[in-house]
């Protein structure tokens, strides 16, 4: 999936809004989807050509894997995520009849060798995140998924969703109103320009800091 060009970054701009999700493309780091709706279908991969690179038109991460259209559901719930089957899941090796909640570290299985993990790393956000452990993947290649609720955190320590281990500092990720924005102690840029607080972040925002370098863009 390639970056915006400028006229449909303004497009997108515009339509920027809570209930989408984004790319997180970290310098050293990876390529991260950051989703912000409340429920994530998971299933197989789609018909070629109708939906994205990341979704089908029954799954909205959709991998390259023996999955059933639209094989499980996670939906967040206050500050607590449930596992929802619609074909054979097992939770950390039992089987999900019906919906399980998850708890940090819980690793699912769909089918017979799909395999996710579900981080909650830290108790100050109610984020979390899912680690591909097995090898399937979406077609486009991702390091992670980041369910975010209010804020993403990004740093060197295992207590932010995505660990970028040769950061300097934490910048935040967080959701005002029907923006995202960011934030950090750290002396950074959005766009060339030097923020002092929150920025908001819009389709193609280049964020710069000390040692740190990332993208911000709409899942097309």
């Amino acid at each position: 999936m390639g970056f915006f060009t400028s006229s449909s970054r303004q497009d997108q701009a515009a339509k920027s809004f809570a209930g989408m999700s984004y790319l997180l493309w970290i310098d050293g780091v990876g390529t991260y989807l950051v989703y912000l709706p409340e429920t994530l279908r998971i299933g197989g991969p789609g018909e070629t050509g109708v939906a994205s690179s990341l979704s089908s038109q029954w799954a909205d991460l959709a991998l390259l894997a023996n999955l059933s259209r639209h094989h499980a559901s996670i939906t967040r719930s206050g500050e607590n995520y449930f596992l929802e089957a619609q074909a054979p899941v097992f939770c950390n090796q039992r089987a999900v009849n019906d919906r399980v909640l998850l708890t940090d570290l819980a690793a699912f299985r769909l089918n017979t060798d799909t395999v996710l993990t579900f981080r909650q790393p830290t108790a100050l956000s109610a984020s979390a995140c899912l680690e591909f452990t097995s090898h399937h993947q979406p077609q486009q290649r991702l390091d992670g998924v980041v369910l975010m609720a209010e804020t993403c955190l990004l740093g060197a320590s295992s207590e932010n969703h995505v660990v970028c281990p040769h950061w300097p500092g934490t910048v935040i990720l967080y959701r005002q109103g029907n923006q995202v924005l960011c934030r950090s102690r750290l002396k950074i840029d959005v766009n060339q320009i030097t923020v002092s607080e929150g920025a908001v972040l819009t389709p193609g925002s280049l964020v710069t800091g000390p040692e740190l370098r990332f993208r911000w863009e709409v899942v097309s």
